[in-house]
């Protein structure tokens, strides 16, 4: 997590807001809001979308904060719950066009199994993929998180995650010559 609170500063706003303190809650939701933004705005880019999951995703963390063991960082809790809320969107089919508009012109191109992609025209095409394939293609190739990380943020097993992985890579490569 980027900023300059520290885990421990988060863990303290969480024993605040249990508490009762709202003023602490709301800092630990603008301490965090940013990188929860990205993560779920990579998965979901549509910030109509991405703006209604981080609002459930903060009531959902609201309602479970006493889960949060005392002095335990909250930003893996509030993580796995954005994609989980963000796969729960996506499984559901209720999301808006893939809006891209918000990217920045000129950004770098990534590198999936050998070839240079833009990031808009991937997204675009990773919009084509079932719910759990996108997620996972998304979290695995472009953000580059381990296949028990997304397996524990998903609540899915390490091979099911593989598995979905494999058949996004065979569908990026029936596809590949139709999105460059």
């Amino acid at each position: 997590m980027e900023g300059s609170l520290s885990p421990e500063d988060l863990s303290g706003f969480v024993e605040r807001a249990r508490k009762g303190d709202e003023q602490a809650f709301a800092s630990l939701v603008d301490a965090c809001y940013g990188p929860l933004f990205r993560l779920v705005y990579q998965m979901v880019p549509n910030r109509a979308d991405t703006e209604d999951i981080l609002q459930d995703t903060f009531f959902r963390f609201f309602q479970a904060i006493r889960r949060v063991k005392p002095g335990q960082d909250p930003f893996p809790f509030l993580r796995t719950i954005a994609v989980r809320r963000t796969y729960s969107l996506l499984d559901k089919g209720r999301r808006g066009n893939v809006s891209l508009e918000d990217l920045p012109e000129g950004l770098p191109e990534l590198a999936i199994q050998g070839h240079q992609y833009e990031i808009k025209t991937l997204y675009r095409w990773a919009d084509t993929l079932p719910p759990a394939q996108r997620l996972v293609f998304l979290l695995r190739d472009v953000l580059g998180i381990e296949d028990a990380e997304i397996g524990r943020l998903m609540g899915i097993r390490e091979v099911t995650v593989r598995r979905h992985a494999s058949l996004a890579r065979q569908a990026l490569e029936r596809g590949a010559d139709r999105i460059r």
